[in-house]
């Protein structure tokens, strides 16, 4: 029968299941724009489920319920309820809301903005937002990505999606429902936030910034910093836009004396020379022009926002067309914000002949340039390249489970502090040691086994009271016993559910106090916070926080963003921050591996002698959540430790095999270059001699959920080394994924390469691909050789003669 590609369903609800399952439609892919009828939710619910099942059941891309449905304006396809389509452009818009895409629709027409896509999801059941991105990464007529968002459905596809889409393309988000969200803290909208920045993300807050944002986008010119130059012929508008750009975190650019000659040339006497600048209400075209054009020379400056207020004397339209001619000439971007020009259209058409974006006041247009320096800095941060670092220590993950089975067998959810101190030391964290007491006698003893000074806490399921100054004799111990006790001094034993801790004083010698914790998020899962030493980890809305897992990077950024909150100078000493930095890494390694863990809380910790002191911590956990493989609680896949181990080559050699890190940046590009041309040659297919820094990034911040990369090293004097890299990334149909190796010239020939290769097959195969395939030149025939040797089916292919696709299936 004939196949269709495509369906757009819109009969009523209760014809749809009826619909889906008619064997001869078999539709590729779906629009149902019907939604659940009535509002009985149980039935609603129902309706939906069914539709999902047979969906899935017949393997169909559905898009919807409740959908506006999709255009696609290079192949002219409006299977949408809205008239006229959109017009051609190169960016691609998804939102939850058809009554959004509908007025960005709107919106856009008259301002000449076109888009590639709009896709309305609707209700989600089907295809979400990672297909879509995964998708739009890959579409070569989108430039850049809008999204709005309700709900993101599956946090880790969302994620994994978001930052590879990222990469290479600006995506900014506009998140409704905050207002929806229960209060606590972290806010459900600030963890938001914080995944977005980890995805290298822009968010925006309003609906008119989303719109400024598509305008912006629209232009396709991005400046390479934050430092803005604001060129206006009325003093206010400037003054607000310089505001503007104050509360953004724009930069107003320094002029160099270079400018400041050029701008005595044009410039009246009586006009400042300094940003912003005004270049007076009676300016022609020509000033106007030429001051833009002095401002772009300045290597100082980045972008220029061109204010133009109309007046009877100057052109609005000759203004236009005069800044655009010199915009033109420049690689830096120029935007506008034309105030009261009655001509607006011949306005619009002039800026955009110069690659100029146009916008209703200059508030609007600041808050639009700060999205692209926002974008611009968080691609700059994902091609950072990390220090080498050595392999961490593994922890005691066998320790750990015997804590969580003591806790499941007591049906406890709160860790006493024996098996608290003993999860955190699995982990590398040092506990101030303790020991739990019930009596003021019991107190006394334990003080003197500790030897004074001491501290005492009394914590419980509902009240958590330190004493914590020193205690220094027996006497000052008595005393805060009596304070902090529940039941007053002539009573010997505590009540039930709570427990006094004796722990020995640790000399702080005004070390900061610092706050570590790790709540759940019900979307994203674990998020780690850092702030000021305090008793509750949601206590204070002020700590920073980040998606776990955490590298050397991500913690000192975490640090950094929690330094202003903790010491008014935001400085800390560099042992200090070295210190804290371990401990961050070891809370996020313990979350990772550990679901059972549902909250945790280190407070104070603080750093004495270069090492990080815990003082006192609580955890709760749900004992009954045991590790799965995949690390399924977390948001963003974490460092698969279980793939660390080694080889043994049949010359006796045992070489450590083990996942690549992003502080691997180094071993990667020595290893590169140390290859022959030829290898080179056969790995990259074109004669390459350095990875550039985006490749450097890209090859050693993997994503675990769909790629890995598999590295083996041997000593050297500098250190560790690798001699053989094999990896695979996850085609779009995440069924299948592409793999790759090569091996060091000097150590091919000894088995190194099947011994890897083998180990990459075993942990596609765990992860849950059915094919693994690659391309290898025809010229190659080692490689050849050696696939077919592991099982792998040659064919042909199809677009290039010269080479060959293998396969193997799994």
């Amino acid at each position: 029968g004939t196949v269709v590609d495509l369906a757009v369903i819109a009969s009523p609800a209760e014809t749809v299941a009826e619909i889906f399952a008619q064997v001869a439609l078999a539709p590729k892919a779906a629009i149902l724009m019907t939604a659940p009828s009535g509002n009985d939710r149980a039935e609603a619910f129902a309706w939906t489920r069914k539709v999902a099942a047979i969906s899935r059941k017949r393997k169909i891309s559905l898009v919807g319920p409740g959908a506006l449905g999709v255009i696609r304006t290079d192949i002219g396809l409006n299977a949408t309820y809205c008239a006229p389509a959109a017009i051609r452009g190169r960016l691609a818009l998804v939102a939850q809301s058809g009554a959004v895409s509908a007025a960005m629709l709107d919106f856009a027409a008259p301002m000449g903005i076109g888009f590639s896509s709009v896709i309305s999801l609707g209700g989600g059941i089907g295809v979400g937002f990672g297909e879509l991105l995964d998708f739009l990464l890959l579409d070569s007529a989108t430039d850049g990505i809008l999204l709005y968002i309700e709900d993101v459905g599956d946090a880790r596809a969302f994620l994994s999606a978001l930052r590879a889409a990222a990469r290479t393309k600006p995506v900014v988000a506009l998140k409704a429902g905050r207002s929806l969200e229960p209060r606590r803290e972290p806010s459900h909208d600030a963890v938001f936030d914080a995944a977005l920045r980890r995805a290298g993300t822009v968010r925006v807050q309003t609906y008119a910034q989303l719109f400024a944002a598509a305008r912006i986008l629209a232009v396709g010119r991005i400046p390479q910093g934050n430092r803005l130059a604001i060129v206006s012929n009325g003093r206010g508008p400037a003054l607000l836009a310089a505001d503007s750009a104050s509360e953004h975190g724009v930069a107003l650019a320094r002029l160099t004396p270079a400018t400041v000659s050029a701008l005595d040339a044009v410039l009246p006497q009586t006009c400042a020379r300094t940003n912003p600048i005004d270049v007076r209400g009676n300016a022609s075209p020509a000033r106007l022009a030429a001051v833009v054009d002095a401002v772009l020379a300045d290597p100082n400056v980045d972008a220029v926002l061109t204010i133009h207020v109309a007046r009877p004397v100057t052109g609005a339209t000759d203004s236009a067309r005069a800044v655009a001619d010199v915009a033109t000439k420049s690689s830096k971007p120029v935007f506008g914000a034309w105030l009261g020009s009655l001509d607006r259209r011949e306005v619009d058409a002039a800026l955009d002949a110069g690659a100029i974006a146009n916008f209703f006041t200059p508030e609007n247009a600041v808050e639009a340039i700060a999205f692209l320096a926002a974008y611009r800095s968080n691609q700059r941060w994902l091609l950072e390249v990390p220090p080498s670092q050595p392999m961490p220590e593994l922890p005691n993950f066998a320790a750990a489970e015997r804590i969580r089975e003591r806790a499941e067998q007591q049906r406890s959810s709160l860790l006493d502090t024996t098996d608290l101190t003993q999860l955190l030391a699995a982990f590398g964290i040092t506990v101030t040691p303790s020991i739990i007491v019930e009596t003021l006698a019991e107190a006394q003893a334990a003080a003197a086994q500790l030897h004074f000074p001491v501290t005492l806490t009394l914590d419980s399921d509902t009240r958590h009271v330190t004493s914590s100054r020193a205690l220094r004799t027996r006497d000052a111990l008595a005393k805060a016993w009596a304070a902090v006790h529940l039941e007053g001094p002539t009573r010997e034993r505590m009540s039930s559910g709570a427990r006094v801790v004796m722990r020995r004083h640790i000399k702080r010698d005004g070390a900061s106090a610092f706050a570590i914790g790790v709540v759940v998020d019900r979307l994203f899962g674990p998020v780690v916070t850092l702030g000021a030493g305090a008793h509750t980890v949601q206590a204070s809305a002020t700590r920073a926080l980040m998606l776990p897992p955490l590298n050397q990077r991500l913690a000192a950024d975490l640090i950094h963003a929690a330094l202003p909150s903790i010491r008014p100078d935001g400085i800390g000493s560099e042992s200090e921050q070295r210190a804290l930095h371990r401990v961050l890494l070891q809370v996020s390694t313990l979350v990772c591996a550990l679901p059972w863990v549902r909250t945790l809380a280190l407070d104070p910790v603080v750093a004495i002698d270069g090492r990080a002191q815990v003082l006192n911590a609580r955890i709760v956990v749900d004992a009954r959540k045991k590790p799965t493989p995949g690390y399924r609680h977390m948001a963003i896949h974490p460092y698969p430790v279980e793939l660390v181990g080694s080889i043994a080559l049949q010359d006796g050699t045992t070489l450590p095999v083990r996942p690549i890190m992003p502080e691997d940046a180094e071993r990667e590009r020595a290893f590169v270059h140390g290859l022959s041309d030829e290898s080179r040659y056969f790995r990259f297919f074109y004669q390459l001699h350095e990875l550039t820094p985006a490749m450097l990034a890209r090859f050693t911040q993997v994503d675990y959920d769909r790629e890995l990369a598999l590295v083996v090293l041997t000593p050297t004097p500098k250190g560790e080394q690798f001699i053989a890299v094999a990896r695979y990334v996850a085609n779009p149909d995440h069924e299948s994924a592409e793999f790759a190796i090569v091996v060091a010239d000097e150590w091919q020939n000894r088995g190194v390469a099947r011994k890897l290769m083998e180990r990459l097959i075993a942990a596609a195969k765990t992860r849950g691909f059915v094919r693994l395939q690659g391309t290898i030149l025809r010229a190659n025939p080692k490689m050849l050789r050696f696939t077919t040797a592991l099982g792998f089916r040659v064919r042909d292919d199809p677009e290039d003669a010269e080479q060959v696709i293998v396969e193997l299936p799994l």
